[in-house]
């Protein structure tokens, strides 16, 4: 051999470095992938309806030590998003006597980002949220790659890159993919912990679990979740172990878990604690919530879930903040809508969420998740069990819980999702070449999929039910129209020279004039604008949301269910529908007369509320809210027994028609004694 000829040892060495530096440059590349798609994505949307409430929550965390401020999750994402807007001076919105902190957060929220450049603050806030999206994905490539092999670790982080759902949620000023990132995290670090525990190890893990509990109220699921783990883990033990040692080994173990466990939840307290400024009360310098959180946890229906959050309110045992947040969540369930499939649902069907996931993953993923039996990614038991118990555990939680099934609730079981979906398919792809060039045409497809939908993720669905084009027939809401198009609408009409036009807009709290879109809002219930006829003509423009009657109801109650049988002229964003011609709208304009009556009622012209109400009754007098309208008119005008009558007649129509989803309007109506005289 020459003295120039590199030894074998060298070649050896050469060949292990160059792999190690290739999978180094595709991480990279595919960070910076990620990157790109969520800045250029969510930079061409308008701000989604949470935002706004968030990146304001956060700068008066910073600012004033407010943690009263939008409570109903935990300060980390927020903290982190608004951090980007301390070097500014922005001027911050007085409150409102008498109104609810709900309420006034979301108004003083607008009203401070659009008083200023809300792109900006947007863009800013947005930017740094960025850090979970790639965090995840890392902690994805890390945990593929120590559990399967750096094959396995590189397909699951591509899988990532090519996901719509965890794109459309990776770069916005929310609380889901922050955690996402950190409960995958925790269990990660749990993995390693439980390998082989050391103080270390037992530190990252638990500093991890204490951010899942401050990034959102639904992280404290991360207790049960490792708890299962850790009984699954001394399960294996005992059937892997000889008899003579397998007491003594167990025991080991079970010292071993249970004082990482006690560590992690000592820990997470203190975290807890820490990111409330160590301060129970809620609001600085003796700031009262409105309404109090006594008030408000004793309007959860669940008289268990009431006490305890009254129990912990009394001893201090947790932040008031922590607890108003619980006390929002745990009043939501059974009480909202969900769309799915062209049909609307109220409160808890077990099937919403698995039909969610068939509908907004790539089929890539779902294939490949299907193929991890056959593939044997189980005969890796604790491998398996680190990521199937988080997931289907979650998903039980999720099913379980009455929530409406959003996707985004459902987004911390796609990172353990993915990873058994990078090991199938490394698996699948080294047992032959026809497997290895399909796995590779699935991640192709995945790629082309994704790039369809860009860049608007949040409309996703898979070519299985339509595509994103579609997505607007089969869902609303936060799982494809999140008010995130208000750009789009304003390219539209720009390029089509549209400036007269009528707007139904999801959203009354962002002011689409603020784009420069020229259109009359045409909204209805409490938002109604005044001046809208019996029949319009020209270009209507209509949020996705607004034509599902996810706001209102099915069929006779949503005011554009005519819309829903006509195909729109086209579709910015896959998120707003265009139409054009003469349409005849009369609950639209009855709402409007409301919208007039109750002016003129503030304004002490009482004969012409009246007359705009009886109006509205006559273009739609099969309408409960309509008739419940005409009766508060009448009420506030002094004629008590034409009020009775007209409230009797909203009662007896809400109650035929469509009753549950007319349930608050049943309420008040019986509160208020519509039921003393019979309807005319």
């Amino acid at each position: 051999m020459s003295a120039s000829s590199p030894s074998p040892d060298a070649i050896k060495g050469q060949s292990r470095v160059a792999p190690r530096s290739a999978y180094r440059l595709a991480v990279l590349a595919l960070l910076v992938l990620i990157a790109g798609e969520i800045f250029l994505s969510t930079r061409q949307e308008s701000q989604v309806i949470d935002e706004a409430d968030h990146l304001y929550a956060g700068y008066e965390y910073w600012m004033n030590g407010d943690f009263g401020r939008n409570p109903e999750h935990p300060p980390l994402a927020k903290l982190i998003a608004a951090s980007a807007l301390l070097s500014l001076n922005l001027e911050e919105p007085a409150d409102i006597d008498g109104m609810s902190q709900k309420a006034q957060d979301f108004l003083n929220a607008s009203a401070w980002l659009y008083g200023a450049d809300a792109d900006a603050l947007l863009a800013r806030g947005r930017g740094m949220l960025i850090v979970f999206a790639l965090g995840l994905a890392l902690a994805i490539f890390a945990a593929g790659r120590e559990m399967f092999g750096p094959e396995a670790g590189l397909l699951a982080m591509a899988l990532f890159a090519f996901e719509p759902m965890l794109l459309a949620n990776g770069g916005l000023i929310t609380t889901d993919m922050a955690l996402s990132c950190t409960m995958f995290c925790s269990v990660y670090a749990f993995y390693q912990y439980v390998k082989r525990p050391t103080a270390a190890r037992l530190a990252v893990c638990a500093i991890a679990v204490g951010l899942t509990l401050v990034a959102k109220q639904s992280g404290v699921f991360v207790f049960p979740i490792l708890g299962l783990i850790a009984v699954a883990e001394l399960a294996m033990q005992a059937r892997t172990d000889p008899d003579d040692s397998r007491k003594i080994s167990m025991s080991r173990t079970a010292t071993t878990l249970a004082l990482a466990f006690v560590t992690m939840a000592l820990v997470s307290y203190a975290t807890l604690w820490a990111f409330y400024g160590f301060r129970y009360a809620a609001r600085p310098a003796g700031l009262a919530m409105k309404p109090t959180l006594a008030h408000y946890h004793a309007q959860i229906p669940n008289k268990l879930e009431a006490t305890a959050i009254g129990f912990c309110a009394r001893h201090h045992l947790l932040p008031e903040a922590y607890l108003y947040g619980w006390s929002d969540i745990l009043q939501i369930p059974g009480a909202r809508v969900t769309f799915l499939l062209g049909k609307l649902y109220l409160g808890r069907r077990w099937f919403l969420f698995p039909a969610m996931i068939l509908l907004k993953s790539t089929i890539t993923l779902l294939v490949l998740v299907a193929l991890a039996p056959l593939a044997g990614v189980w005969r890796r038991n604790r491998e398996f069990t680190f990521l199937t118990i988080p997931a289907a555990f979650y998903l039980l939680i999720a099913m379980a819980s009455g929530m409406n099934a959003e996707a985004r609730y459902i987004l911390p079981i796609y990172p353990f999702c993915i990873v058994l979906a990078g090991a199938a398919g490394r698996e699948m792809a080294r047992r032959s070449r026809g497997w290895a060039i399909a796995v590779t045409a699935l991640l192709v497809f995945a790629a082309a999929s994704s790039l369809h939908a860009f860049p608007d993720y949040l409309a996703y669905s898979n070519e299985a039910f339509g595509g994103p084009s579609n997505t607007y027939r089969l869902v609303s809401g936060t799982n494809g129209d999140w008010a995130q198009g208000l750009k789009w609408t304003k390219t539209y009409l720009d390029q089509n020279h549209i400036t007269e036009c009528w707007f139904a807009y999801s959203t009354p709290i962002v002011d689409p004039a603020y784009y420069g879109i020229p259109c009359r809002l045409l909204d209805v219930g409490d938002t109604a604008p005044m001046g809208v006829p019996e029949t319009l003509s020209g270009t209507i423009l209509l949020s996705s949301t607004e034509l599902t009657g996810y706001r209102w109801g099915p069929d006779v109650l949503n005011p554009f269910e005519q819309f829903r049988h006509l195909r729109p002229d086209a579709i910015p964003g896959n998120v707003i529908l265009v139409y054009h011609g003469t349409f005849s709208v009369p609950l639209d304009s009855a709402y409007s007369h409301l919208a007039a009556a109750s002016v003129l009622a503030r304004a002490g012209k009482m004969p012409e509320a009246v007359a705009e109400a009886q109006e509205g009754v006559k273009l739609a007098p099969d309408s409960a809210d309509i008739q419940a309208g005409l009766g508060r008119a009448l009420m506030a005008a002094g004629r008590t027994e034409e009020a009775q009558q007209a409230n009797a007649t909203a009662l007896r129509i809400a109650r035929s028609v469509h009753p549950e989803f007319q349930g608050p309007l049943i309420k008040r109506l019986e509160l208020a004694g519509a039921t003393a005289l019979p309807a005319k």
